[in-house]
């Protein structure tokens, strides 16, 4: 079994001699900030979005990163070096500390959970969660450490065959997965919902980036449930996964049952950007 490195305050150290104090607030409440990009031959796509999305959510909850962007994105890519992972799961974690005590900051590379193969060639299925999301509760649009709606809605999914579980307002409106931003092409168009409620996903605003550099009308507005059905294409979208079809919500087709033109082309473009912006790696 090979040792697993993470870097935690400054040190790269054997992740089971890293430890955060018991009565840290992340401890005691789920109190803290967490982020999660891509790592491509050694280099940590877009982290700097990753990193102003965390400060935001910093300002927002009164949380301080102990580094400055560059210090960080160097720290990542020695530990990607040190954890021989030049292709991983980078994990960024700001603990909301101590009473009397500074944040801890960690960062965790991990390998990347494989894909099935049929994800991406024949298109996914998801589930509608059970529970209806109130849009108001002021945690959402942050990733906080407070995250366990997410982390359960995602594992049913995963444990079901489902790539990922999406989540529902109390008026039906959808909002997003537990672990992804949902888009829609209706009549040629690409539209995803509003921000607000959802998280602004990086990924998210790549594919939104690409779509328009391309001349693709993109829209963000409120999307009703029943539009799902409705859809032409879809798809989901993350940092790990990147862009994935998907072509049944539950037991229901979307559109011919496989992944559409727009969708195809979306994937494609994405890897595109990320090869232009990685490339040269160590």
């Amino acid at each position: 079994m090979s040792i697993e490195f993470v870097w935690l305050d400054g040190r790269i150290v054997r992740a089971d001699r890293a430890f955060v104090p018991a009565l840290d607030r992340a401890v005691q409440y789920g109190y803290g900030l967490f982020e999660v990009t891509r790592a491509y031959g050694g280099v940590p796509f877009r982290i700097d979005r990753h990193l102003a999305r965390m400060r935001r959510s910093a300002r927002r909850f009164d949380l301080k990163l102990p580094l400055g962007d560059d210090a960080i994105e160097r720290a990542a890519r020695q530990l990607l070096v040190r954890s021989r992972r030049p292709d991983a799961s980078l994990r960024l974690v700001l603990t909301g500390g101590e009473e009397a005590a500074a944040s801890r900051f960690m960062i965790r590379a991990r390998p990347l959970r494989p894909l099935p193969p049929s994800w991406l060639t024949r298109g996914a299925r998801v589930r509608i969660a059970e529970w209806r999301r109130d849009p108001r509760v002021p945690l959402h649009g942050h990733k906080t450490l407070n995250y366990l709606e997410h982390v359960r809605g995602h594992e049913a999914a995963w444990k079901g065959g489902f790539a990922d579980t999406i989540l529902i307002g109390l008026s039906g409106e959808l909002l997003e997965g537990c672990a992804s931003n949902l888009f829609l092409v209706q009549d040629g168009a690409l539209h995803t919902p509003s921000l607000g409620p959802i998280l602004p996903g990086v990924t998210r605003a790549a594919v939104i980036e690409i779509a328009r550099s391309l001349g693709l009308r993109t829209v963000e507005r409120r999307l009703d449930l029943k539009e799902l059905d409705r859809a032409e294409e879809a798809f989901i979208t993350n940092a790990l996964i990147e862009l994935v079809p998907v072509t049944r919500v539950e037991s229901r087709k979307i559109g011919a049952g496989r992944p559409g033109a727009l969708t195809r082309l979306l994937m494609e473009r994405y890897r595109r950007l990320v090869v232009e912006e990685t490339k040269g790696g160590n």
